[in-house]
């Protein structure tokens, strides 16, 4: 990874579960940083499968960006074959616009999680169709069967997730940062996968 420069930080303030237990982050003059993102998290997860999980009240993208749309999303993953599942709910928004004028609006919220195994994860088709806008990854260990991971994960506690996976990453390309957590890599670890010195 010496062609990049990469930051990891332990974050010692960490409020609870949920906060990442690092921040890592990146950048490169000449590489966009999708692809950046995309190379880190195939040194942590190696020849293991993964999850991705794309929670649209958690996108963040700048102008450059392409905007994500859920459907067609959807549509690539079923052409490859992957086994996923879609959640739709409805959250309040809280913009500067409804918090003045004290208006409720609320929008739609979809979440979808994805199973890839690893030599998905290689194709280059599949790293066509990753979104740059925020993206959760969950690194297995090793693989298992994708549907009863998927369900097996609607009924997890994000304690139980961080036992469960090897990592548990948000990746923010957009602003060349991720958080990361794991329960089975320290800091020197991660250090030494990523060739930080």
């Amino acid at each position: 990874m010496v062609d990049y420069k990469l930051k990891l930080t332990k974050i010692t303030n960490r409020n609870d579960i949920n906060s990442p237990q690092y921040s890592l982050i990146y950048s490169h003059k000449r590489r966009p940083q999708l692809k950046i993102g995309y190379e880190i998290i195939s040194l942590l997860k190696e020849n293991n499968d993964i999850i991705l999980e794309i929670d649209t009240s958690l996108i963040v993208q700048t102008k450059s960006s392409n905007k994500f749309n859920y459907e067609d999303f959807i549509s690539d993953i079923k052409k490859m074959n992957l086994q996923y599942s879609y959640k739709k709910s409805q959250a309040q928004r809280h913009d500067l616009l409804s918090t003045l004028f004290g208006f409720k609006r609320n929008e739609d919220v979809h979440i979808i999680t994805v199973y890839v195994p690893d030599n998905v994860w290689k194709d280059e088709a599949f790293k066509k169709i990753i979104p740059d806008c925020g993206i959760r990854y969950y690194i297995m260990k090793g693989s298992d069967e994708a549907r009863k991971v998927l369900d097996d994960m609607n009924m997890m506690t994000d304690r139980e997730k961080n036992n469960y996976f090897l990592y548990v990453i948000y990746d923010a390309s957009d602003f060349y940062q991720m958080g990361i957590s794991s329960n089975y890599y320290g800091y020197d670890d991660i250090k030494r996968i990523l060739e930080i010195s």
